[in-house]
């Protein structure tokens, strides 16, 4: 089983440098950070963001950058294809684009912007996806959605390697049924119920998608936890 590990919230750099690098060097698949440009706590800083995964870019060989999650709300089409393309080349492709539909509401609230209805934002990430992924092919876009509308959209140099799309799902099982059609891996709260209905979602998509879980908490036995979720079908 692959195991990532998520950092913060803090700003201390030294500190997520050096948990990252200790990661890489005891073989954990991917290292990742909460996506949050708003504090809701003073005492909680964020040092995340598009030029944090840079640095670690620079100063990492083999392990994944993973965002748990980009918050698609907070980020223009044209920014995402952006800064995906350039973490891939960065990275040597081992960025992968982590990214929700957006449930942090009072980051949105603080900074005045509008939150659209559940449906609105699983559609617009959708539509984004869809979108990216032509994108990341160098040609010009044109992309007339419910959400997004893009006319002659471009974006180079294209990514080294196409990053894998890994949505965040919580517990949404709405998400869930709409991320089979184009995810490539599927992250959901650790809970045996909805670990269940995705990989029922799954299968019945007959697409190979991936299933992973996030746990808030490191479990007080991690091998047994590891165990239950492998015969769930997690990996």
């Amino acid at each position: 089983m692959r195991i990532a590990v998520n950092l913060g919230p803090t700003g201390d750099w030294p500190a997520m440098l050096a948990a990252a690098r200790t990661a890489e060097a005891n073989g954990f698949d991917a290292v990742g950070f909460l996506d949050h440009y708003h504090t809701s706590k003073l005492e909680w800083p964020y040092l995340c963001g598009w030029s944090l995964y840079g640095a670690l870019a620079m100063h990492t060989t083999r392990i994944h950058l993973v965002p748990m999650v980009i918050d698609r709300m907070n980020y223009l089409p044209g920014v995402l294809a952006k800064e995906t393309s350039a973490l891939s080349i960065l990275s040597n492709g081992r960025f992968e684009l982590g990214i929700g539909a957006g449930d942090f509401f009072e980051e949105a609230a603080a900074w005045g912007l509008h939150v659209p209805d559940a449906d609105a934002r699983i559609t617009g990430l959708k539509e984004t996806i869809q979108a990216l992924r032509r994108i990341w092919t160098g040609d010009f876009v044109n992309f007339e959605g419910e959400q997004l509308h893009l006319s002659n959209a471009a974006c180079t140099p294209v990514p080294t390697t196409l990053p894998r799309i890994v949505v965040g799902a919580g517990s949404s099982r709405r998400l869930i049924r709409c991320a089979v059609e184009y995810a490539d891996e599927i992250n959901v709260y650790a809970s045996d119920e909805i670990i269940r209905f995705a990989r029922q979602e799954i299968e019945a998509s007959g697409r190979a998608i991936g299933l992973s879980v996030y746990v808030w908490d490191w479990p007080e036995d991690i091998a047994a936890s590891l165990a239950a979720w492998e015969q769930l079908g997690v990996e």
